[in-house]
């Protein structure tokens, strides 16, 4: 009587399974050109996605409001985030970190996104700032590791 624990190999039709097939060799995908991308896609910067409280200062109506607002992604040079309204594209604000209380001047680059949490809003520091976010950025040729 066979052993539980037999070496033997079973062949795939006596167990019921299909037979394992060769696996076809990985090919990566072909790099994209930068120029093919249009100029306000195109990235200065490594973004990373960090969840990170703020506050937006900014005159709507020539009267001062404070709206609360969290990233989705952030880097030297902005964020997206996620606000409960939208603002029009070119809406010059102020971000205030709110773990910090460090503030940035901004304006917003893009539409707005409609989203179930709410409106995914572009923004851009009026000038870079990589110590805002208080986060050390990956270098600008990291890649995740191919094996996970």
């Amino acid at each position: 009587m066979p052993s539980k624990h037999s070496t033997n190999p079973v062949s795939p039709a006596a167990s019921g399974s299909k037979p394992l097939t060769a696996a076809k060799p990985f090919s990566p995908p072909k790099p994209v050109s930068t120029a093919a991308v249009a100029g306000d896609e195109r990235r200065r910067g490594q973004r990373v996605f960090l969840r990170v409280r703020a506050n937006i200062h900014v005159a709507l109506q020539g009267k001062p409001v404070t709206f609360d607002a969290t990233t989705v992604s952030v880097s030297h040079n902005g964020a997206l985030l996620v606000l409960k309204q939208s603002l029009p594209v070119q809406t010059h604000l102020v971000l205030e970190h709110a773990g910090t209380k460090d503030r940035v001047a901004c304006k917003v680059v893009r539409s707005a996104q409609p989203m179930p949490e709410g409106f995914h809003t572009p923004i851009e520091f009026e000038t870079a700032a990589p110590n805002f976010w208080h986060i050390a950025f990956p270098p600008p040729d990291w890649r995740p590791a191919d094996d996970l």
